[in-house]
């Protein structure tokens, strides 16, 4: 008598517990992130007058061009940011994207200018998309 009362307990007790799980399944709906990010890896950067030259990783070993004008990390709020790169790892470049546009870039460096991932370019070129608000980039 006293094993059919134990089976009993805990046939409940799972049954209580599955429709719980059920239940609470379905308060909880999907929504998808506003925030989204791409991370390329940068070969090098070159420093202009009015812009960054960023040469970086596409896909199937193709190198992508882009310009981020200078204003950017000047502006508020800032569009273009700057972190010190870890030792051992690569130079690379964050594109983030608020509800499917663009809203900042930050770029991954060394800290040296003496570093090999960081040229200067002609200052006599003129970048004529050196005062674009937006970051189009192909990947």
């Amino acid at each position: 008598m006293k094993k059919w009362g134990i089976v009993a307990t805990l046939l409940l007790t799972v049954t209580l517990g599955t429709v719980s799980a059920l239940e609470q399944e379905h308060k909880y709906e999907f929504q998808e992130a506003k925030v989204s990010y791409h991370n390329v890896t940068v070969y090098k950067v070159l420093d202009h007058r009015q812009a960054y030259v960023v040469l970086y990783a596409k896909g199937h070993g193709d190198v992508g061009t882009v310009t981020i004008p200078k204003k950017w990390y000047k502006d508020a709020p800032s569009k273009l940011y700057f972190r010190q790169l870890p030792k051992a790892m690569q130079p690379y470049m964050t594109v983030v994207s608020r509800d499917g546009s663009f809203d900042h870039v930050i770029l991954t460096m060394p800290v040296s200018r003496a570093n090999t991932a960081w040229g200067v370019a002609d200052s006599n070129v003129v970048i004529e998309d050196a005062d674009k608000d937006t970051l189009e980039i192909v990947y």
